[in-house]
């Protein structure tokens, strides 16, 4: 691995290593799987490419993916090992997102020899009943001591279905008493619009914000990020959530490139997939003439949380959101709003400035009237 210096301007390239996978969760959006795998030398040669071609990156985030990558171990050991002696004008790191369940003893030995070149987040969906439910009864084969201690600085992915939604606060909690922090979303390509999601979701994320105003010195879950508010008070034009299209690119197992994962044909099937390859993404935000008419006079419609790939998938444009997320969207954000106006009631800065919190608490207070 090099050791460059000066602005780090990074990139994300995807490798599929293969279509198969050893669970069947219950939201899964990869619905086209078949037996393909990605060889080694297909694998080494777009790294190499990556790692050489004149960009102006200095970064390089090679994600190792799925299906689940690890069925691949073998794959994934040759590209670490044949890697980490060579060195590039870009820095790099590999990283794998797995269920977890494939980790023997010689398996994890050869992990934490290596985790200064590879590392790894655990799909983790809260306590044990929870991540059953959504992954197959996979929980007691998980090893969470060695994601905790081996990889410290990685949250588990936690991804919420309608089955699991009543109880989120708790399996977030769950997953904080374990040691870890918290990534959580809902569950992409599914029907969330009912009222009594909303009713849940909205007593959900008021419960989460009661426990993190009791524990301050617990990071909350990406789901409550104060940031997103902060990001209200100075942005005028749609915040960008991912670099599909721009400085993010996914390799398929034959080694065809997509804007990202969520356009492979194993996602989309084969004919989206062919006509993603042709998408404009150089706009570099969601073009505001495409918005949905309720988008467009929509309060938060500058950091409103979108999935390029999701848009695709479920309307058929990137530049069209999926609107059954619409309600769920606005009450994560009058969540938000309202656990930023809880930490300045409790003098609870959250490492922001004065001047920084002063402005979140504005739009906090905005984003409460304006969402009543």
């Amino acid at each position: 691995m090099s050791t460059c210096t000066g602005e780090i301007k990074s990139k994300n390239i995807t490798l599929v290593l293969t279509h198969q996978c050893n669970l069947n969760c219950t939201y899964c959006y990869e619905h086209h799987k078949n037996g393909a795998t990605m060889p080694f030398a297909l694998a080494r040669d777009i790294i190499e490419d990556e790692l050489t071609r004149d960009d102006g990156t200095t970064l390089v985030e090679f994600d190792l993916f799925g299906g689940e990558p690890l069925l691949e171990f073998e794959t994934v050991k040759a590209i670490v090992d044949y890697f980490k002696v060579r060195e590039y004008d870009k820095d790099y790191i590999f990283f794998i997102t797995t269920n977890g369940v494939l980790l023997n003893e010689e398996r994890k030995a050869w992990l934490r020899k290596n985790t200064e070149h590879l590392q790894m987040g655990l799909s983790l969906d809260g306590t044990k009943a929870m991540h059953d439910r959504n992954r197959s009864d996979s929980f007691d084969d998980i090893d969470l001591a060695f994601f905790r201690d081996t990889y410290p600085l990685e949250s588990v992915k936690m991804t919420i279905s309608r089955e699991t939604l009543p109880d989120l606060a708790e399996g977030v909690i769950f997953c904080h008493e374990q040691g870890f922090e918290v990534s959580c979303n809902l569950a992409y390509g599914i029907d969330w619009d009912n009222e009594e999601n909303q009713r849940i979701f909205e007593r959900e994320l008021a419960l989460l914000v009661d426990y993190y105003i009791a524990h301050p010195a617990v990071k909350p879950a990406a789901i409550l990020d104060i940031n997103r508010i902060k990001s209200l008070a100075e942005e005028h034009e749609t915040v960008r959530y991912c670099g599909a299209g721009h400085a993010m690119r996914a390799y398929d197992c034959d080694g065809t490139f997509y804007p990202c994962q969520f356009f492979l044909p194993i996602c989309v099937g084969e004919e989206a997939a062919k006509r993603a390859l042709t998408l404009d993404f150089s706009a570099g935000r969601i073009k505001e003439s495409q918005l949905d008419e309720a988008c467009k006079t929509c309060f938060i419609r500058n950091v409103c949380p979108t999935c390029y790939g999701n848009n695709y998938a479920t309307t058929g444009d990137i530049d069209r959101r999926d609107m059954r997320l619409c309600n769920l969207n606005k009450i994560q954000f009058k969540a938000i709003a309202y656990f930023a106006a809880k930490r300045f009631e409790h003098g609870q800065d959250g490492g922001f400035s004065k001047a920084d919190m002063a402005a979140i608490l504005k739009a906090a207070l905005a984003l409460m009237g304006a969402l009543q």
